[in-house]
């Protein structure tokens, strides 16, 4: 998670363009021959990318059909020399890339019908353990899970002094249920709610009902020290190594340690194939509304176009930059992570490639007022 008060996408301002000016709209990949002659055509437009933007590496996964079509690593885990190459299996922090996830583990508790659990019940009756909240304001107790997943809970991104070891009571900001308001407080609100009632700590919780159903062993909400070798060193905007984060405790905004692998079988169930295929369709439905174009639905932001809605979320944790996107109703996705600060530059080509340009969140900066 990246402390700030305003979170940017910063794609609206990346120099990187589906094509020269004038040139038409790619059309999304479809065809057989679009899907062979993708990476090779990846292995020509990436690396570059890499290079002037200062981002040693990048790990990409496409989805056609539901199916995974392509798993690649370009560049390298450093920019230090002799640095083992990126691969599919390479970790990178996920980010806000998370988010997704731990919705998915929410749905788990209603198909388990853990503890009562509804996503329309105020959270505060599952008794979340005592936090710097503000106990004091009647609306805390009309806050929801569908609210916090939806980023219409009220809460701000962050609380002040959130880092500091010392925060402030976390104060609601707007009408809960109102307006979108993007929250990473109001996932870790819903995390305590999701531990009290699972008596598990969050990593433990999502590596029983979602990483380990899907065949994610790569993958962690807290660090493991198997990923020391193997996973993608955080770089700056100079493309200077940065340290790495090591999570010890999950936090459902933003710890997922994961990879490209990884990732592509999560997004299959999003797709519909999987052990949780009633999570996909119905969880990608429309709740809030950001404008015309843009919303949010139960873990995914998503935009309406002529082919449908496409689900997407970034993830921005400073040197870490990744984004998924994809359509559950063509059956295509796509998730690219980088590790380094300028990585959306890399992201957003690839990203246009798969899904077609023109695409409206691709462009959209989102304030935290």
């Amino acid at each position: 998670m990246k402390r700030s008060a305003i979170l940017v996408l910063l794609l609206a301002t990346a120099t990187v363009c589906a094509g020269p000016p004038g040139e038409p709209p790619k059309a999304p990949v479809s065809s057989p021959l679009e899907i062979a002659d993708l990476e090779a055509e990846f292995a020509t437009l990436i690396p570059p990318l890499l290079e002037k933007f200062n981002v040693p590496g990048a790990s990409v996964a496409v989805l056609v059909d539901r199916e995974v079509v392509l798993l690649r690593g370009f560049g390298r885990l450093s920019s230090e020399d002799n640095a083992p190459a990126v691969d599919a299996h390479t970790v990178f922090q996920a980010a806000s890339l998370s988010k997704p996830v731990v919705a998915f583990g929410v749905h788990r508790l209603l198909v388990e019908g853990t503890d009562g659990f509804e996503l329309d019940r105020p959270l505060t009756d599952y008794r979340p353990p005592d936090e710097p909240y503000d106990h004091d304001d009647p609306r805390l107790q009309r806050i929801t899970a569908r609210m916090v997943l939806s980023h219409t809970s009220g809460f701000p991104n962050w609380r002040p002094d959130n880092w500091s070891g010392d925060p402030k009571p976390l104060r609601i900001k707007s009408e809960p249920g109102a307006r979108f308001r993007y929250s990473g407080e109001g996932y870790v609100y819903l995390q305590r709610v999701v531990e009290r009632i699972t008596g598990e700590t969050l990593d433990v919780y999502l590596r029983r009902t979602v990483l380990d159903p899907l065949d994610m062993r790569g993958s962690s909400f807290v660090w493991e020290e198997r990923f020391e070798s193997v996973h993608a060193v955080p770089h700056d905007g100079k493309g200077r190594p940065q340290e790495k984060s090591r999570p010890e405790a999950a936090l459902a905004a933003g710890t997922l340690q994961t990879t490209a692998a990884d990732y592509a079988r999560f997004l299959q169930a999003v797709l519909g194939r999987g052990p949780s295929d009633e999570a996909g369709e119905s969880w990608l439905t429309p709740v809030s509304k950001i404008d015309d174009h843009l919303g949010w639905s139960l873990g995914w932001g998503f935009e309406k176009t002529d082919d449908g809605h496409v689900f997407w979320q970034w993830g921005d944790d400073g040197p870490f930059k990744a984004l998924v996107a994809g359509s559950h109703a063509r059956g295509v996705a796509v998730v690219v992570f980088t590790n380094g600060q300028k990585g959306l530059n890399v992201a957003r080509p690839v990203v246009e490639r798969v899904l077609g340009s023109g695409l409206t969140f691709l462009d959209y900066r989102m304030l935290d007022y």
